[in-house]
């Protein structure tokens, strides 16, 4: 007996690969378990992470009212990884998966797997239906509480809970996560062949196969049909291994190939093992938010360096990418969310995908930097501008006044510029200007704040 795969695209999504199985027991194969050197059994993604690039993440999820098997699915999961990390690279001596990893204490790179548990908000009968399952467990998992939704990472997800008729072994689509269906398929005793179907969804999770490849199955959207042993082929048996799997047989279809059409060797989350950059770029230095009493929000940082270079920037608020594409520029301006505190954050990112630690601050509108509390640490905003600017002529000065106005962080005084010179600083709404010291030029004002932002500029003509 055969399993077969096929790609549907239900609800409006992209072409989704899904691996199925027809009916039958699959003979269990010898286990391959390996330990996780983790001891906390936590719901989300743990902080900071060792791997120092896009990544990918590895989630367990069990529905609501489904049973706890963390405990004895962890080392398995691990010892998936461990297959795949030791498969891939012989397949391709350039390229190795890169995932997301914990300082655990451990001697084996798969067993320091930052794998998280998570109990899924809903039962088993709400993922059981075999054509809205993806979309069901993606959307809890990604969406409040849960929130795997890294930009910097992409997630394969093993849910251990019942789908359709047992079928269904796993789908994957690209750019979204992968899942594989542990209760289908008899994976929880076909090791060898779980394996498979793990990194058959990271394939689609890369975008293979895409439309164009040669072999691309003309009934089977996301698969080749050129050979049995190839990892996208539709079908494939019962006992099948990993070891006996070709990555992109004859490097013409997804991966390696000479085309025009995407390349899954290009993605930025395969280490390059066959470059001297393997290091991350040092986090920027400085990052700080500024506005000028309008919506607009300054960012500014202090430039990277890398072993090898140059680098670029991705810019986060509160988690979510403001701005992925940014090379090698050490400022941005975004729209300021009104009256809410956010925290921004920057990381250099080279051209092999490696990633600098983040860098982040705090920032509340119309306060500054500020820290977990809300305390001001440090005043960024400028003060707004002046309104109201009277002037009143004298024999021999100019009498201005103006409406006086306030600062959270506290305000310094008012600065009185004739032409570009300074010429004092008031601590009142109001000013004395000789008219000999005047002339012709006009006089502004502008306030400045304690910690010396300056507003903008209120001219007034004095013709």
């Amino acid at each position: 007996m055969h399993r077969r795969l096929r790609s549907f695209a239900p609800l409006g999504l992209a072409a989704i690969g899904a691996l199925l199985a027809l009916i039958a027991p699959a003979p269990a194969a010898a286990s391959t378990p390996v330990p996780w050197c983790g001891t906390d059994a936590v719901s989300g993604d743990r902080r900071p992470d060792e791997t120092n690039g896009f990544s990918f993440h590895v989630v367990y999820a069990f529905p609501a009212d489904g049973g706890d098997r963390f405990g004895e699915w962890a080392p398995r999961i691990v010892g998936d990884i461990a297959a795949i990390e030791a498969w891939w690279p012989a397949q391709d001596a350039t390229r190795a998966p890169r995932f997301d990893l914990h300082g655990f204490p451990c001697g084996s790179s798969a067993g320091r797997l930052d794998l998280s548990r998570v109990q899924l908000s809903r039962p088993a009968s709400a993922y059981a239906a075999q054509e809205t399952a993806y979309q069901s467990i993606v959307g809890d998992l990604t969406g409040p509480p849960s929130g795997f939704a890294d930009p910097d990472k992409l997630y394969l997800v093993y849910y251990d809970g019942p789908v359709g008729v047992g079928r269904t072994c796993g789908t994957g689509s690209r750019g979204r996560p992968g899942l594989v269906f542990v209760q289908s398929c008899g994976q929880e005793g076909d090791h060898g062949f779980r394996s498979i179907a793990a990194v058959h969804e990271l394939m689609h999770v890369l975008g293979a196969v895409p439309p164009g490849a040669p072999h691309a199955c003309e009934t089977n959207g996301g698969h080749v049909c050129d050979t049995s042993a190839d990892l996208m082929f539709p079908t494939g048996g019962f006992g099948q291994t990993l070891l006996g799997t070709l990555l992109d047989a004859g490097r013409d279809d997804y991966y390696g190939h000479t085309g025009p059409w995407s390349d899954a060797q290009d993605s930025l989350f395969l280490e390059r093992l066959d470059g001297a950059d393997r290091a991350a770029p040092a986090p920027p230095a400085e990052l700080v938010v500024r506005t000028d009493g309008n919506a607009t929000a300054m960012l500014t940082w202090r430039a990277s360096t890398d072993d090898v270079g140059p680098v670029g920037y991705r810019l986060y608020r509160d988690g979510g990418l403001l701005r992925g594409d940014l090379r090698q520029a050490t400022g941005y301006d975004a729209v300021l969310p009104a009256g809410q505190t956010s925290e921004y954050a920057v990381r250099a990112v080279d051209a092999v995908g490696h990633l600098s630690r983040p860098t982040s601050v705090r920032f509340k509108a119309g306060l500054g930097l500020v820290d977990a509390e809300g305390r001001l640490l440090r005043d960024t905003v400028s003060p707004g501008r002046i309104a109201g600017v009277r002037l009143m002529r004298r024999q021999e000065s100019l009498v201005l006044r103006w409406n006086g106005i306030a600062d959270a962080g506290g305000l310094r005084g008012y600065e009185v510029l004739i032409g570009r010179t300074a010429y004092r600083t008031v601590t009142k709404p109001g000013v004395t200007v000789p008219s000999s010291r005047v002339g012709t030029r006009a006089v502004t004002v502008r306030a400045v704040d304690r910690a010396g932002n300056r507003g903008p500029t209120a001219v007034v003509p004095t013709r």
